[in-house]
């Protein structure tokens, strides 16, 4: 049983982890996608709280997956995902430590962080030290030569970033980036098993002010606990 909740927590993580980094992430009309990530530091030391409506689908062969819900963050790490669908299911982190709660299984898996070592995980990808972390971790460039690229009648700049060592997590990402507003609209990543997860973001508020209870989770009498689902077995 706790392999199984592990399991299922790993899966969520998978999806979630990579995706706070894009919390502030900005383009212009660069020659080299070296400006680009260059850009998305400085502006990421600028935002203080983000807020946005995700949405989230996971393919894998016939199979599709959807969730959805809102994502907030406050610089230092902090973060927090509230599903509305799967209803319930929460992460959480206060910059040391991420909780997952998985509503169905009653189970939350705690998750330590650590972005100031070389490790292979992006735990923490929400702070500046995490995404600075990430790119240390992919090669990047731009999917195609002219830049940007037009998609639904919108002007997107497109990274393509590309694992540099093999970790089991996502070997590839497609990062488009609104030329127009500068801020990551949706990211098309894939695992080595053949799944396929998108992200997109929408009616994204930048600096409101988020109750700082949010960033917090408190242990249920009833919840199955996890430690460090990541490295469980």
């Amino acid at each position: 049983m706790k392999r199984k909740i592990a399991q299922k927590i790993r899966t969520v993580l998978y999806i979630i982890v990579f995706v706070s980094a894009t919390f502030s992430a900005y383009a212009e009309d660069f020659l080299h996608p070296n400006d680009v990530v260059d850009k998305m530091k400085i502006h990421f030391k600028k935002i203080e709280t983000y807020k946005a409506e995700f949405n989230i689908k996971s393919k894998e062969k016939n199979k599709l997956l959807v969730s959805k819900g809102l994502a907030y963050y406050k610089k230092g790490g902090y973060i927090n995902f509230t599903f509305k669908n799967p209803s319930g299911d929460l992460i959480i982190s206060n910059g040391k430590k991420m909780w997952v709660y998985i509503a169905s299984l009653k189970a939350v898996g705690i998750q330590d962080l650590d972005v100031s070592s070389n490790s292979k995980n992006i735990y923490n990808a929400g702070s500046y030290e995490g995404l600075v972390n990430l790119f240390r971790r992919y090669h990047y460039r731009f999917d195609t030569p002219k830049q940007p690229v037009v998609k639904s009648k919108k002007k997107y700049f497109v990274l393509l970033l590309e694992e540099k060592e093999k970790s089991g997590g996502f070997e590839t990402m497609l990062v488009y980036v609104d030329a127009k507003s500068y801020l990551i609209s949706s990211i098309v990543a894939s695992l080595p098993s053949g799944r396929q997860v998108t992200l997109e973001f929408d009616n994204i508020e930048l600096n409101k002010e988020i109750p700082g209870n949010m960033f917090s989770y408190k242990l249920k009498p009833d919840d199955k606990v996890v430690e460090n689902p990541l490295v469980t077995e």
